[in-house]
């Protein structure tokens, strides 16, 4: 059985919170470069909190069998003005480990039809 959650309301672009964000903290020097560095730090948060659609792939097996339970959840996502679509691994609270297959589009039918065509029928 497949199931995809839409979420009601279409996230909003966080990156110009994050660009206000780094600029208040760190000034004007240096800002696309910090910017940079927080994305590159925090990418499958910003992926996975952008999320328009998601749906559950399954278990991802950890190598250590110690390991807490993980999820592989396929999404469709909307961070720095263009749709995202990634497999994001996540807890069991849903906080994101990282993301994989990330493919961006610049516009939501693309990734729509992206999406669609990995979900399992």
């Amino acid at each position: 059985m497949s199931f995809i959650a839409a979420h009601p309301q279409p996230a909003t672009d966080r990156f110009p919170a994050l660009v206000d964000d780094v600029r208040a903290e760190f000034g004007d020097e240096g800002l696309v470069a910090n910017v940079e560095r927080f994305i590159a730090a925090e990418e499958p948060d910003f992926i996975w909190e952008g999320r328009i659609q998601e749906h559950y792939f399954g278990e991802w097996l950890a190598e250590d069998e110690h390991e807490e339970s993980r999820h592989c959840i396929l999404v469709l996502s909307h961070f720095r003005g263009q749709f995202i679509v990634a497999s994001v691994v996540v807890d069991g609270d849903e906080r994101p480990y990282f993301a994989t297959m990330q493919r961006p589009y610049a516009d939501r039918r693309a990734a729509e039809a992206a999406f669609q065509a990995m979900v399992p029928r």
